[in-house]
């Protein structure tokens, strides 16, 4: 059986392993595939697209459910995998339910925190006003905004986050998600971000393509808050763990987190789902197969187990669980107690999906890089 695993996860290969070893282990009749698409997962021009691959079971970004439903790519779950009630968070169901179905099952979701040290101003900053005035655009020295601001996907996301903080649903933003009619605010309000990082940081191809780069600069105290999902915490507690002197970088107990705000209106967070779905491929041979995967994937044991450490010494990955349950888990939170705090940022999320959402964000962030951001 073949499966497309979302792959930008930390130490995917080695999640990987596991996934497949303990599935093979609990059906050995089934040879399990997973598909590496982390060279070109959302590039639809590229061949290992996740759009233009082949499985029988993919794990879509919720960006691209609409269209796989439109294009019967997938078929809706069947009723063994449709989840009780409240296990899964709110932002989670709403994402990978439409016409009244289920069409994948829930298994991460992505928000952009606000990381910063704690005690600094910055908790109580609540618009990018108060951000700016705190950090200023002639900061000191390695006291700037750490954010990713470059690559066609990280920059149509941001200018999506952005525009939900100013305009505060999807149904108002819809209208300016295309590079043909974007919303000026928005597209302003993300230079104004830019403006406070550090000369030379943040709209840096290289960086870009360094995983986990910005979180490892904040880590070593080069900035003074760090934009990005809740991963981030694993680089930062890696670069802490293997690369400092005692006492040299942050340590995870002294980070606190926040939804980021990109208007002078607050926050209004979004996330994305990951979710396992069923190729229209896949059929009544097949179909019991995926059933069983995806139930074990997704189940509280193996869910708990890609949060807990691979390994002695390895920090947590600090993905957020689609599963309710496990924010509370006493064994998670007592390897990984920022689970408590990365939490309360889900609770009002909201769920994003569109026709087409992908390649339109894409286009956005190619303009924004082109013509409209600063180099």
């Amino acid at each position: 059986m073949t499966v497309a695993l979302y792959p930008f996860l930390p130490d995917s290969q080695s999640l990987f392993f596991d996934i497949e070893h303990s599935f093979e282990r609990a059906h050995p009749d089934v040879d399990l595939q997973i598909i590496d698409l982390s060279a070109n997962y959302y590039n639809e021009d590229e061949p290992q697209a996740i759009t233009n691959t082949n499985a029988q079971v993919y794990e879509l970004d919720g960006v691209f459910l609409a269209d796989f439903i439109d294009q019967k790519r997938i078929q809706a779950l069947p009723k063994e995998l449709v989840p009780p009630a409240n296990t899964m968070v709110q932002v989670a169901e709403n994402s990978a339910k439409a016409k009244n179905e289920w069409w994948g099952l829930p298994h991460w979701a992505c928000t952009n925190f606000l990381f910063y040290r704690s005690g600094d101003p910055l908790g109580s900053a609540a618009t990018l006003k108060d951000i700016e005035s705190l950090i200023g655009a002639k900061h000191s020295p390695d006291q700037g905004l750490l954010v990713d601001a470059k690559g066609k996907s990280t920059l149509g996301e941001l200018y999506l986050d952005a525009t939900l903080d100013e305009l505060g649903d999807l149904s108002a933003a819809e209208p300016y998600l295309l590079d043909t009619n974007l919303l000026s605010s928005a597209t302003a309000n993300l230079q104004r971000a830019i403006n406070l990082c550090d000369t030379g940081m943040c709209r840096d191809s290289d960086y870009h393509e360094a995983t986990g780069f910005y979180a490892r600069q904040f880590a070593r105290k080069r900035g003074r808050a760090l934009v990005g999902y809740s991963e981030r915490l694993y680089y930062i507690a890696l670069e802490e763990h293997e690369s400092c002197r005692k006492g040299e970088c942050l340590d995870l107990k002294n980070i606190e987190m926040k939804p980021l705000p990109l208007s002078d209106k607050g926050s209004h967070p979004f996330a994305w789902v990951d979710m396992l779905t069923i190729s229209t491929t896949c059929d009544e041979t097949c179909l019991p197969d995926a059933t069983a995967f995806i139930a074990h994937v997704t189940s509280a044991a193996e869910v708990k187990r890609a949060l807990l450490p691979a390994r002695y010494g390895a920090p947590p990955r600090y993905l957020l669980p689609a599963r309710a349950d496990l924010y509370t888990d006493k064994d998670v939170l007592a390897v990984a107690p920022l689970y408590s705090k990365l939490q309360p940022a889900l609770a009002d999320a909201i769920p994003v999906r569109g026709r087409k959402l992908n390649a339109r964000l894409r286009a956005i962030g190619k303009k924004l890089d082109k013509e409209i951001l600063k180099p």
